[in-house]
């Protein structure tokens, strides 16, 4: 099994992060981790930046590309995406999810009972894949209820950082199998989780 930390924001692409890509990648490497997505705000990382990491740390950790939408409904995290020229902030959440489903993309809820319960409870309603269940920002009783939300509805549970400073890198992390060489194969396997 090989430990990832699916949700980490780096300055200046999240400008509410204080981190440096490779402040945050060499933290990762020092936790332990086997692999991370840097899922800033509604948008990715550029191909080409994104590939000079992937060939600096090749072979230490895996580095994915994913992203956070900030959608009317709340936050998700979506991996597998091919692009993010019809992201937006503020979208409607169901489209964000046809937009997926067209990728065979992965959509899990960020910290859903974090920002409001309505949020939250609005996921019981929706098509998604998976819920993080807890992060460095979740109090204990949104985890409770995200963990609640992920068990009825027989969803992929989500364990990460949501790390926007070095210090809490490594303290979140979900394990996945050794078979994951790509964002796709990631997508593919919290797809798959979905009871």
């Amino acid at each position: 099994m090989i430990k990832f930390d699916c949700h980490l924001h780096t300055y200046p692409a999240s400008e509410c992060s204080t981190m440096d890509v490779l402040d945050a990648i060499d933290a990762a490497i020092a936790s332990g981790l086997d692999g991370v997505v840097l899922t800033e705000h509604d948008r990715f990382w550029d191909r080409g930046r994104l590939e000079e990491l992937t060939d600096r740390y090749r072979g230490r950790i895996k580095i994915f590309n994913g992203i956070e939408v900030s959608c009317r409904q709340g936050h998700f995290l979506v991996f597998g995406l091919k692009d993010s020229a019809r992201i937006r902030f503020d979208m409607p959440v169901e489209e964000l999810i046809d937009l997926a489903r067209r990728d065979s993309a992965a959509v899990v809820v960020a910290h859903p009972f974090r920002f409001s319960i309505d949020y939250g409870q609005y996921c019981y309603q929706i098509d998604i894949d998976g819920v993080e269940v807890h992060s460095s920002n979740t109090s204990h009783s949104a985890h409770l209820m995200a963990k609640k939300l992920a068990d009825q509805r027989q969803l992929f549970q989500l364990t990460s950082s949501d790390s926007h400073s070095v210090s809490s890198i490594g303290k979140y992390h979900t394990t996945f199998p050794d078979n994951i060489k790509s964002i796709n194969d990631l997508a593919s396997f919290i797809i798959s989780r979905k009871g």
